[in-house]
């Protein structure tokens, strides 16, 4: 049986570093929806950098989570 998938939006995803607490890092991530699902790594990341060249925490990672439906 043949596999179909349905891409659906993704998002990106931003973890900001808050700095150490207890003697852990401390992380928060943001979320931003309604990614399209056929967006390129190097748009995705440029607008993730310039999204959070206005916070006031370090980037530690930015992610596109791609949401794929998979069904037979």
């Amino acid at each position: 049986m043949a596999v179909i998938e349905i891409n659906n939006p993704s998002s990106l995803k931003v973890k900001l570093d808050l700095g150490m607490v207890d003697g852990k890092t401390k992380t928060r991530s943001k979320s931003y929806s309604s990614l399209k699902h056929n967006a390129f790594a190097q748009d995705a990341f440029d607008v993730g950098t310039a999204i959070m060249g206005l916070q006031t925490y370090p980037v530690m990672d930015i992610i596109k989570q791609d949401n794929t439906i998979l069904g037979a």
